[in-house]
């Protein structure tokens, strides 16, 4: 079918089959003449080739604008210095800055946005009230007070603080313990110290059973250590077990059969002490014990050789491995906007296809999204990722670590590779954070938005004559944007996409990517993984992802119900001797928070929705927004205060639906990692109130989940392939219709009856291009900067 570049619409007519009595001459002459046609296609278009341009910017992108921050914007990098130095100058705080603080003294650890309370965000966005101030929230280690303790301070108004307030939301645990403490650099550095001191003792041993690696003066045959989770088996305890692993690119993959668990619970730190030795599957309980045990020969030794050569290329990226794909080093597909950009950046607020919200990364959760609107109206007030968490399993003591990440320092949002992470025709964005720093950091290029080409139809149909063809054809390309930031904890790299769909669909999407974690294999670990490289184990793990979803459909007073499908036994009045089994829909609105939990049953499917009583479409049904869960796994743990999940409660459920409240931001908190026994915030706390939820402020708590077996094909990486989980926030009778049906990237192909001609209509949307996508070469310097 030949087609024109103007857009607008055209005729094609239908091909006929050829006269009989066509003459050959005209055969040869038509030939002739497609030759000459070709030959002037190919030298006009070496001519044309010339000066094709770059194609256009397309509608703005202003990442840094002068004035005030946006509402939801992170601090920037002048008002967290404001908000530190204010706390600084506060003399009975007694805070010292951190370049001049020691573990013992009370010091900064992360400053980071204070969020306003909805009711005044929302009286700024809707009701022309006041502009909410901006605040900071301090995390202070206040190790220098007489009980050492965790204190949290809110700091403003910003940029000018003149007050701050002790930070004791109801419902948390206030004060936050001392043990609870994520360990900041100055922890690490004693605690690394003393592992040295006892490592001394057996660097000998660990030479000799593992080719030279040791832990002290080691040149170029070192060994590092990767710890365990939470520190210790019961509340209050801080005991860490190290594994040792040699350092090798993807030291990941290089474990070795020595672990040794340090107790760092006592606020003296010269008392820290290594309390027990893993050595090939047998424990000592003391550096003293197995240097004596392993010297007299009661103990029994292992040897593991370094990989050399081809043979270490098992845990390297570099390219390796035959047959090389594509055979020639050709180029992929890639991204091209002929006319530019089609979304509107403006600061931290995006604009696309009747879109439009304000996005922020959070230093100690991740990426969120607020005042989510669809050709103008608002679908949710706050889209954010909460809390992640994965639970290992294996008889070595580091793998019963349960790992939830929000205890761990952010140093996970580096910068993204132009064309790998991101697309080229990608806008990206610096952030800003202060954890564990002497002042504000700057994290290069570490969230980018880009529209993509899914390549997939949104919508289409091809509608038959039954005679002879169609009769008419009508479809749209599935464009869409993307929100992406990826996050790197230790050795997982994990990837958050928000994607906008122009029908009004978003997509929340978790992906994995990143080393395994692995342990040495031992008979006794059998039970949980496969045996893989380098005399290895890749234990069996789950992950979980938790998200807050505030949804304010038509307004903040909603309501949630369960449209559950049920079976229906009936006789029918055309055939009433035959049974009838038919599926029916029925709808079970939900009224306290006890009941709105989902432990999903494929026994009862049903949908989750979310609607607004006063608000009806033109066909009489209430207006509502659905969470269609796609990406979901049962948790296995019970969770009865015998193992470590009470402070990721979250996980027993796929939903959870509960009042919202200012004094509930979060399911976790980033001091839960170290006391999942007796956590700071209990989600279950959430539920177990029982309120009402009949025409109030709802949250979706929404969880997804995967178990993970590794395999041989998870090395070096696991490949995001196949390892995608997501859920879909979903208009449920809140449009009239589909709104794409508005796209003028629409195309729609007719023919009148009895007409050999297509009618097709591209609605002003031209077809051809006339330009190439600037080339950005890959200029990638991974590393942060002061601001």
């Amino acid at each position: 079918m030949e087609m024109d570049g103007d857009g607008k619409a055209y005729k094609v007519r239908s091909p006929r089959s050829a006269d009989s009595g066509s003459s050959v001459l005209w055969k040869a002459a038509t030939g002739v003449l497609l030759l000459v046609c070709i030959a002037l296609a190919v030298a006009l278009a070496v001519v044309v080739a010339g000066d094709v341009k770059p194609c256009g910017a397309g509608m703005a992108a202003v990442t840094v604008l002068d004035g005030p921050p946006g509402v939801f914007d992170d601090l920037t990098a002048a008002e967290i210095k404001a908000a530190r130095d204010y706390l600084l100058s506060v003399t009975p705080l007694d805070i010292k800055p951190l370049q001049e603080a020691t573990f013992y003294d009370n010091y900064i650890y992360v400053v980071e946005l204070h969020l306003p309370p909805k009711a005044e965000a929302l009286a700024y966005l809707d009701n022309n009230g006041p502009r909410p101030e901006r605040q900071a929230l301090v995390t202070v280690y206040g190790a220098g007070r007489t009980q050492p303790v965790v204190e949290q301070y809110v700091v403003g108004p910003l940029p000018n603080p003149t007050r701050q307030t002790p930070y004791t939301p109801p419902g948390r645990k206030n004060p936050i313990p001392w043990h609870s403490r994520n360990p900041d650099g100055k922890e690490q550095t004693l605690t690394r110290e003393a592992l040295r001191q006892a490592t001394r003792q057996i660097d000998n041993i660990l030479a000799e059973s593992f080719d030279g690696f040791k832990d002290n003066d080691c040149g170029d045959r070192c060994l590092l250590t990767l710890e365990s989770v939470p520190r210790g088996f019961k509340s209050g305890e801080r005991m860490t077990w190290y594994r040792f692993h040699r350092a090798m690119e993807g030291f990941f993959l290089h474990p070795l059969p020595c672990v040794v668990e340090l107790n760092h619970s006592d606020i003296d730190h010269t008392r820290w002490q290594v309390v027990q030795v893993e050595y090939n599957d047998q424990y000592f309980p003391s550096i003293a014990d197995f240097v004596q045990s392993y010297n007299d020969g009661s103990a029994q030794k292992v040897r593991v050789p370094a990989p050399t050569g081809d043979a270490a290329l098992y845990s390297s990226l570099r390219r390796h491995g035959s047959p090389a794909q594509p055979a020639e080093p050709l180029r992929g597909p890639e991204l091209i906007e002929p006319d530019g950009r089609r979304y509107k950046v403006t600061g931290r607020h995006v604009e696309y296809m009747g879109w439009s919200f304000d996005w922020r990364l959070a230093t100690t959760s991740g990426p969120h999204l607020f005042d989510v609107r669809m050709n103008g109206e608002r679908i949710l007030y706050e889209l954010a990722m909460k809390e992640i968490a994965t639970f290992y399993s294996g008889s070595d003591p580091v793998m019963t670590s349960k790992f939830v990440d929000g205890g761990l320092p952010i140093g996970g949002n580096f910068e993204l590779a132009r064309g790998i992470d991101c697309p080229t025709t990608a806008t990206f964005f610096d952030t800003v954070h202060m954890m564990d720093k002497t002042g504000p950091v700057i994290y290069k290029n570490s969230v980018c938005v880009f529209e993509l080409n899914t390549g997939i139809p949104l919508r289409r149909h091809y509608d038959s004559n039954f005679y002879d063809g169609h009769s008419f054809y009508g479809g749209l390309v599935d464009n869409a944007l993307v929100l992406r930031s990826i996050q790197t904890v230790g050795n997982y790299d994990l990837l958050y996409d928000f994607i906008f769909h122009q029908n009004g669909v978003l997509e929340v999407k978790a992906s994995l990517n990143g080393y395994v974690r692995t342990s040495y294999f031992q008979p006794s670990q059998a039970p949980y993984g496969y045996p893989t490289w380098g005399g290895s184990i890749a234990n069996l793990h789950q992950h979980f992802f938790n998200y807050k979803v505030d949804l304010d459909v038509g307004g903040t007073e909603n309501r949630f119900e369960t449209v559950d499908i049920t079976l229906d036994n009936v006789t029918l009045p055309f055939r009433p001797d035959v049974r009838h089994f038919l599926t029916r829909f029925e709808r079970n609105q939900k009224t306290r928070e006890t009941e709105a939990t989902v432990q999903y049953d494929f026994t009862k499917p049903r949908y989750y929705n979310f609607y607004s009583d006063n608000q009806k479409n033109r066909f009489d049904v209430h207006r509502g927004y659905r969470i269609q869960l796609n990406g979901i796994g049962k948790s296995l743990l019970p969770n009865d205060g015998t193992t470590a999940v009470n402070g990721a409660a979250w996980t027993d459920y796929q939903l959870a639906v509960t009042r919202r409240k200012d004094s509930e931001p979060s399911s976790s908190s980033i001091f839960n990692q170290n006391d999942l026994y007796d956590p700071v915030v209990n989600f279950q706390s959430f539920i177990d109130d029982d309120e009402d939820i009949v025409d109030e402020d709802l949250v979706a708590w929404v969880t997804l989940a995967a178990h993970h077996l590794p395999h041989s094909e998870d090395f070096p990486v696991t490949a995001t392939a196949g390892n995608q989980l997501q859920f879909f926030i979903r208009p449920f009778h809140f449009y009239d219709e589909d709104p794409s049906m508005a796209s003028s990237n629409a195309v729609w192909i007719g023919r009148g009856p009895g007409s050999s001609e297509n009618y097709v209509e591209r609605y002003g949307t031209q077809e051809l291009s006339t330009c190439e996508p600037k080339h950005i070469p890959m200029n990638y310097d991974g590393r942060w900067h002061d601001a």
